[in-house]
């Protein structure tokens, strides 16, 4: 059965599908981070706010990959370095481009400099929990991949329980929202379901559960935003809280069912894979540009002058720092080269 759902990713060319909801999802991101005055409507509940689960399951989707290629789905070599380097230099060179372009910022503002709270706490700007989640991601997954490729029923079960058991004790030991949200905890769920989606065939999760999963999520949703139930648990961040995998999983797996080998023509097309292959640096470029109101004062005017403007800037700042970093990293892996030949 594995072999079966691998042959759509066994190729060495790229999968633009991927890059096409990457690039959805950042612009999302992009107009989430905009001062809106409601953000409980089901516009945002329902479809903007799904840009960090999607990710979650994305990263998942392409861990699963890479690891199964690389390292053959054996523990031992998805720890090894030759696989965690490049992921490492991927996350932490265009990071501490951006930490270093904060530090700048804050300097020319006058505003306090703290070098932990930058570098180790994901620097400032919304979003910025997502490296240090992405660092814990690198040391956890190879356990989430082992158990979700033995027996996916299984593995997702573990990773949904130890999901929910980490949101119970956040509530038991009264975990302060700020840590909270640098734990890769609250998204173990979503990765397991990204690592399945790669591991094992779409079709295996049949039309009732997927709508199962669907009603609960939704349920969820409409419950906390629409009648505003206060649960018991998921007091944080509760548009992307451990329910909201159930809503947007059977979405995800629909979309790859039918979108998946599809491919946008002309200039759109590679518009799009060229944003998706940028999503991370885009994102960070967003971090700063909103923490430090870049946009001055057109950011704070009416929403159809001002989210385009964001985008308009957020997005080729970020495209020609990706292409920067790749020829940053081009240029370095070079002069290792040199050095090694020289020695």
């Amino acid at each position: 059965m594995k072999e079966e759902s691998n042959v759509k990713a066994s190729g060495t060319h790229r999968i633009e599908f991927l890059d096409y909801l990457k690039a959805i999802c950042v612009l999302m991101v992009i107009i989430t981070h905009y001062d809106w005055t409601d953000k409980t409507s089901p516009f945002f509940t329902m479809l903007i706010n799904m840009a960090v689960p999607v990710f979650m399951i994305i990263s998942g989707y392409n861990f699963a990959m890479s690891n199964c290629k690389k390292a053959d789905g054996k523990l031992g070599k998805m720890y090894g370095w030759n696989i965690m380097k490049p992921k490492l230099i991927r996350f932490l060179v265009p990071f501490f481009a951006i930490c270093l372009i904060e530090i700048a910022l804050l300097v020319v503002e006058e505003r306090a400099i703290h070098p932990l709270r930058i570098f180790l706490l994901g620097a400032y700007g919304p979003g910025s929990y997502y490296v240090p989640v992405m660092l814990q991601l690198l040391i956890i997954f190879p356990i989430i991949y082992i158990l979700v490729d033995r027996n996916a029923k299984v593995g997702i079960a573990v990773a949904g329980v130890a999901n929910l058991l980490f949101e119970i004790a956040v509530k038991i030991f009264e975990v302060d929202k700020y840590f909270y949200r640098l734990s890769i905890g609250r998204y173990l769920l979503l990765i397991a379901f990204g690592c399945y989606l790669y591991l094992h065939p779409e079709h295996r999760v049949k039309r009732y559960q997927m709508w199962t999963m669907f009603l609960v999520g939704f349920a969820y949703i409409v419950a906390v935003f629409g009648f505003n139930k206060d649960l018991m648990l998921f007091d944080y961040w509760k548009t992307t809280a451990m329910p909201v995998a159930f809503y947007i999983f059977p979405i995800v797996i629909l979309l790859f069912r039918r979108f998946y080998h599809s491919r946008i023509p002309g200039i759109l097309g590679r518009l799009l894979t060229w944003i998706g292959q940028a999503s991370y640096h885009i994102f960070l470029v967003q971090m700063v540009y909103y923490h430090f109101e870049l946009g001055g004062a057109i950011m704070q005017t009416v929403w159809y002058i001002a989210v385009p403007f964001n985008i308009l800037v957020s997005v080729p700042m970020g495209l020609a720092f990706y292409e920067l970093d790749n020829l940053f990293i081009q240029k370095m892996k070079q002069v290792t080269h040199y050095v090694k030949a020289m020695v």
